[in-house]
């Protein structure tokens, strides 16, 4: 959905998907992220966005390995 996201699971804080805007962004979430880590939930302006699934995808990624093959190819090529 190319709209940022931030939150918690299982213990691991996260902030990302800033979309062109990472150096200002990643900064300000750094400083929301630690608010929210201190207690001060309502400091996520993420906290109730919902993280939609890909569109047809259901299941583990299974198709990460032949990707990364692609990529790993295409620089050696490059190389």
């Amino acid at each position: 959905d190319r709209l940022p996201h931030a939150g918690e699971r299982n213990g691991l804080y996260y902030a990302m998907g800033y979309s062109g805007h990472g150096t200002q962004m990643s900064v300000h979430m750094g400083q929301r992220m630690a608010a929210v880590m201190a207690g001060d939930a309502e400091a996520n302006p993420w906290r109730d966005h919902d993280w939609p699934a890909i569109p047809g995808h259901f299941g583990p990624p299974w198709f990460l390995p032949a990707v990364g093959l692609y990529y790993t190819l295409k620089d050696r090529l490059a190389a």
